[in-house]
């Protein structure tokens, strides 16, 4: 987490969040986790750029310009 804290923006992947869990328990540890370092991005100030979509996400600063936004500008 430390190392994110003065990014612009963060690429976020949940699609595959319990691939190789071997258990139920395992998968949901694996939530969990995911979880606390979504709530410390959000804590640190970060938000959704756009509804998460296909299991991918981009999360800003606010004030930040979006990658997301220089992709579509180009279209």
């Amino acid at each position: 987490m430390e190392e994110w804290r003065d990014f612009g923006y963060l690429f976020i992947r949940a699609r595959w969040t319990m691939d190789g869990a071997r258990s139920l328990v395992e998968a949901a540890q694996r939530f969990r986790d995911r979880a606390e370092t979504l709530e410390q991005l959000a804590r640190a100030g970060f938000e959704l750029d756009q509804p998460a979509d296909n299991g991918f996400a981009v999360a800003v600063r606010p004030g930040e310009e979006s990658p997301m936004r220089l992709v579509e500008e180009g279209e």
